[in-house]
């Protein structure tokens, strides 16, 4: 199916009245030297050449008129965004706008079409990974994916001609590498090698029964990574994106609900 990519300045989705957006779960991305950063309290990172009239983006949601920046980077170009942001005073016109700026789905068409059909402003998941493949799922439980069938059989746990799998998440790597979460908050991972270092914290993780927050397995190299654990744990490598480290740990301690003190590998 042939791919498309929303006009600049086309809203997205209908105009919504809701004000709070704290529920919103936080996500990061890395592509290459691209990487971005999105959460509730702020989103910041250096996107795609392209993407925006300077490539490095930051909002802070709680005093700027950007209410939510959710970016997803795949592989340069593509990318998907989703903006809120108030128009005119707040004091005197308390309604919020979505708009989705000029996102590159091209290679991606199916999205686009289930997006369009669903009235999506923001997906309860997407993740745009390497050789035009992606998992996303919308509000409703309806999903679309595009992977290779080991990933279909060992990832989703489905046959090839499934619409449904038990997955929450789905995080795409190079080389085929994969990590699933499903909906009990149990995951499985195969790296294929990829993303040192990152297996043994995963396998760890695993047999403590620790849940995964947030995950980008970089999707132009195999070798940068951020994970955050719901105990808290903190991981990444920056690699070619070279973004703060320091500046990651403050983004993740104001935009994570964790029971216990961050923790920083």
């Amino acid at each position: 199916m042939s791919g498309s990519h929303a006009i600049p300045g086309t809203s997205i989705g209908r105009p919504t009245q809701r004000e709070d957006f704290s529920h919103e779960t936080a996500t990061v991305s890395l592509a290459g030297e691209s990487y971005f950063f999105s959460g509730p309290a702020r989103s910041y990172g250096r996107v795609h050449r392209g993407m925006a009239n300077q490539p490095k983006l930051d909002f802070d949601h709680r005093t700027g008129s950007g209410k939510t920046a959710y970016i997803i980077l795949g592989p340069d170009p593509h990318f998907f965004q989703c903006l809120r942001y108030t128009r005119g005073s707040i004091a005197a016109r308390s309604k919020w706008y979505s708009f989705c700026y000029c996102s590159e789905l091209e290679d991606y068409g199916e999205i686009s079409d289930l997006y369009t059909e669903h009235d999506v402003e923001r997906p309860s998941f997407l993740y745009l990974g390497p050789n035009k493949t992606f998992y996303t799922r919308v509000d409703d439980g309806t999903e679309k994916w595009e992977l290779p069938h080991e990933i279909v059989r060992q990832a989703l746990q489905v046959t090839s001609d499934a619409v449904r799998s038990a997955v929450d998440s789905l995080w795409l790597g190079v080389g085929d590498a994969w990590v699933a979460q499903y909906r009990d908050s149990r995951f499985r991972f195969d790296l294929k090698g990829q993303y040192a270092n990152l297996g043994p914290i995963l396998r760890q993780k695993q047999d403590q029964e620790v849940s995964i927050n947030a995950l980008a397995l970089d999707v132009a190299d195999g070798k940068s990574y951020v994970c955050v654990f719901n105990d808290g744990d903190v991981v990444y490598k920056a690699g070619s994106a070279r973004f703060d480290g320091k500046e990651l740990e403050a983004w993740c301690e104001q935009n994570f609900r964790f029971t216990q003190r961050l923790r920083f590998e």
